[in-house]
């Protein structure tokens, strides 16, 4: 029994040191522009899409029009392009697949890029904050307009919000907004980068630690604890991915990686467990 206990303090000892090393695993980028905190209180639309997705354009453009607020198309970056030495040079691939236990896919580098370059565009602008789409989704425009403006009407409750999440299980209501609305904090892990809006701090944020890419955009931007931000959902869930599977991540593969990757994988995932309910715990 006495080396059971010896053993169980060993492994817990492990966990503890293994998964303090993932509550911070991303450092400010040298030579980021100083972008200005302030905007105008304004809103703007984007939306990523590939070039050749006019199917995906299509299908977005009408529901755009109809929500009535300016939009602005950011061309998606397929990753399947890129030279092998430009992914090598903005991803850190050990540390991926200590976290992810995966290879880093070319999709998941060219998404990762598309958000990076939708948050740098906005930050040259003067608007205060941005709703972000990915092109694969579809919504009732008079109903996500109506959530928007509420939003935006209580916009000292959040930071981010991800409008499209279908996890909402533990959430924490933060605020009721309307009748249908409800302003929630997450008490698990989630992730999900498909529809979302944002301000400026935020986005500066993760800007500032954007490389290099150590795992998957909606992993990495939905880690309040690391950015010091206000991470939130909204339920009911209006907002649905149903175009089809992403086209920019259709390139993905899994490549087979030893159970040593397994393992730091479940430490990490354990970890952002953790830390999200006790984010969900502050104010």
């Amino acid at each position: 029994m006495k080396i059971v206990r010896i053993g169980l303090v060993v492994v817990i000892v492990s966990l503890v040191i293994g998964c303090s090393f993932f509550v911070r695993l991303h450092e400010i980028n040298e030579g980021i522009p100083e972008y200005s905190i302030k905007g105008d209180g304004s809103l703007q639309v984007y939306f990523i899409n590939l070039d050749k997705s006019t199917d995906r354009l299509a299908n977005m453009q009408p529901q755009l029009d109809a929500l009535g607020c300016s939009y602005t198309r950011i061309p998606a970056v397929y990753g399947k392009e890129l030279t092998e030495e430009y992914r090598n040079s903005v991803t850190n691939p050990s540390k991926y697949k200590l976290l992810m236990h995966n290879e880093v896919g070319a999709g998941t580098i060219g998404c990762y890029l598309s958000h990076v370059n939708t948050w740098k565009e906005f930050l040259t602008s003067n608007h205060s904050y941005a709703l972000i789409f990915e092109d694969d989704v579809e919504f009732e425009p008079k109903k996500l307009k109506k959530l928007i403006d509420l939003l935006l009407e209580n916009s000292n409750e959040w930071d981010v919000v991800n409008i499209d999440v279908n996890r909402h299980g533990f959430s924490k209501p933060v605020k009721q907004l309307s009748r249908l609305f409800r302003l929630v904090k997450f008490r698990t892990r989630v992730a999900n980068a498909s529809c979302y809006l944002i301000n400026r701090k935020s986005a500066i944020e993760l800007v500032r630690r954007a490389f290099p890419i150590s795992m998957p955009v909606d992993h990495y931007m939905m880690r309040p604890w690391e950015f010091g931000i206000r991470i939130r959902g909204v339920t009911p869930q209006i907002v649905h991915q149903s175009f089809g599977n992403s086209e920019i991540k259709k390139q993905e593969h899994k490549n087979s990686v030893p159970s040593f990757y397994k393992i730091t994988s479940l430490m990490y995932q354990i970890t952002a467990e953790v830390m999200s309910y006790i984010s969900a715990l502050r104010k």
